[in-house]
């Protein structure tokens, strides 16, 4: 685990929000002037963008309009709206951005935070930059789970038949990320996914894996998720939500730290309100708010009591493996598509 972000984890006992830096006023009166910015992505309970969203609209008066859909669908609503464009600001999962460079659907801009971003949490031409990650880990219903599992092999074992719940890991990151974090776990990695197939494969014909059930709110109020494989931050926002005897485990033989990617689209109709917004997510103030939302930020900045109170220790994340680098993650990615693809029919 990169000692920095330990640090950041660990925080500091004190939190004081370092004022965004001036922008060139320009920029800034042309935003006024385009008056808001549309973004793809995630809903607004997602890592607390929607308190985001508000504070850029009251400190910059830039109204925000968003559509929630998934990384798959930014890359055909972009495509398809190339002589119409609509979006401005994108958040996209890490396994899809290969597909959006490829396509040079994202505009070159480096925030003004650019300088203390580490390199593997941006694209050196400035088309993207990461600005938050969350861990897979296992969420566990305790007053459904006397014994909770703690490694990837333990969601094998007989003791939870029918309780494990996940997406197919040809379409959600969720499932792909839990595959290749098994994989690890198991003498594979990037360059070897077959062992996390192979697992993946152990899991389902063993009856282990439930059928027809994924993550949200209402699965878990229901009980149908007594394990899920889930990002640890939806993890603890789901615990907080519904005030359910919910764990957050990051299993002990390791896993992986998923990045989320921010970019402004290469036809952004509100190019300059699109380089504010970047600019106030990737600022102290920025990161803390989605600190707040539970995602661990890719800056080094020190987190409120507050905040590391709802979190696990950093000593939970020393064994998160980060993506070696776009290529191959993207490759393991595509071949954990194509694997599954073959096993499920």
């Amino acid at each position: 685990m990169n000692k920095r972000l330990l640090a950041a984890l660990l925080g500091a006992s004190a939190f004081a929000i370092q004022a965004l830096p001036a922008m060139a006023e320009d920029t800034l009166a042309a935003a006024k002037a385009e008056g808001q910015y549309v973004s793809y992505g995630m809903s607004d309970d997602w890592v607390n963008l929607g308190t985001i969203f508000g504070e850029i609209e009251s400190k910059f008066g830039l109204k925000h309009v968003d559509t929630d859909m998934t990384s798959a669908e930014q890359i055909t609503h972009l495509l398809a709206e190339k002589d119409a464009p609509v979006m401005d600001i994108a958040d996209i999962g890490y396994d899809f951005t290969g597909r959006l460079l490829e396509n040079g659907l994202a505009a070159s801009y480096k925030n003004a935070f650019w300088d203390s971003i580490e390199p593997r949490y941006k694209d050196a031409d400035g088309r993207w930059a990461s600005s938050y990650w969350g861990a897979i880990a296992f969420l566990v219903n305790t007053d459904k789970v006397k014994v909770a599992p703690q490694t990837w092999n333990d969601l094998l074992k007989p003791d939870y038949k029918d309780m494990v719940c996940s997406r197919d890991p040809r379409i959600s990151s969720y499932a792909t990320a839990s595959v290749l974090a098994a994989a690890y776990a198991n003498g594979g990695g990037e360059d070897n996914v077959q062992p996390g197939l192979d697992w993946f494969k152990q899991l389902r014909d063993s009856g282990n894996l439930r059928n027809g059930v994924v993550l949200n709110v209402a699965s878990v109020q229901k009980g149908e998720c007594p394990i899920s494989m889930v990002y640890d931050f939806d993890g603890f926002a789901k615990r907080d939500a519904t005030g359910l005897p919910l764990q957050v485990i990051i299993p002990s033989d390791g896993t992986v730290g998923m990045l989320f990617a921010q970019y402004i689209s290469s036809a952004a109709p509100h190019p300059n309100a699109a380089k504010v917004a970047i600019d106030f997510l990737f600022s102290d103030e920025g990161q803390h708010l989605l600190a707040e939302g539970y995602a661990h930020p890719t800056r080094d900045i020190a987190l409120s009591d507050a905040v590391k109170a709802k979190m696990l220790p950093a000593s939970a994340y020393e064994k998160v493996r980060f993506p070696t680098n776009l290529a191959s993650f993207s490759g393991a990615i595509k071949n954990i598509a194509e694997g599954w693809d073959k096993i499920a029919k």
